[in-house]
């Protein structure tokens, strides 16, 4: 199945910030969508330029109740910034012609997509501009409901 028919069967709402948006700010907008794991950062075209997930955001936020960290390490963590101060601009996204199955069996870059704890796979048009998204329990819960016995119980 390509992404963009994906995205017609199972459109998922993209939780998306400006660069300059408060880490506050993104922590409300994560918490107040019960689905939402990630926010992907724009610029004013409308073009992915970073990835925020809930738990680097929780880390940031949480920091002071942390009580391992040093002066040093709470300090920079208090002092927080701005979304793009703290986003990974190292984002993989999709295209509207890509196969799904070809996504999922990129190895290596799902697997670092996975690594960082990203759930949410954008998919952008030619210009790099964000359509929707897709989102890793959608794609569990396809494989499971269309489950030959590959899957082990």
């Amino acid at each position: 199945m390509k992404t963009s028919e994906w995205l017609k069967a199972h459109p998922a709402k993209a939780l998306t910030v400006t660069g300059d948006c408060s880490l506050k700010h993104a922590a409300r907008l994560l918490l107040d969508d019960p689905e939402g794991r990630d926010l992907f950062v724009l610029d004013t075209e409308g073009k992915v330029r970073g990835h925020l997930g809930f738990w680097h955001v929780a880390t940031l936020l949480l920091a002071k109740l942390h009580p391992t960290l040093s002066l040093r390490e709470l300090i920079e963590r208090i002092t927080i910034g701005t979304v793009a101060d703290h986003m990974d601009d190292q984002v993989m996204c999709a295209g509207t012609d890509e196969d799904i199955d070809d996504i999922l069996y990129q190895h290596d870059l799902f697997q670092q997509h996975l690594d960082r704890r990203v759930e949410d796979i954008p998919v952008v048009d030619g210009q790099h501009r964000l359509l929707g998204v897709i989102r890793l329990s959608d794609l569990l819960r396809e494989a499971i409901s269309t489950d030959n016995g590959t899957l082990t119980d």
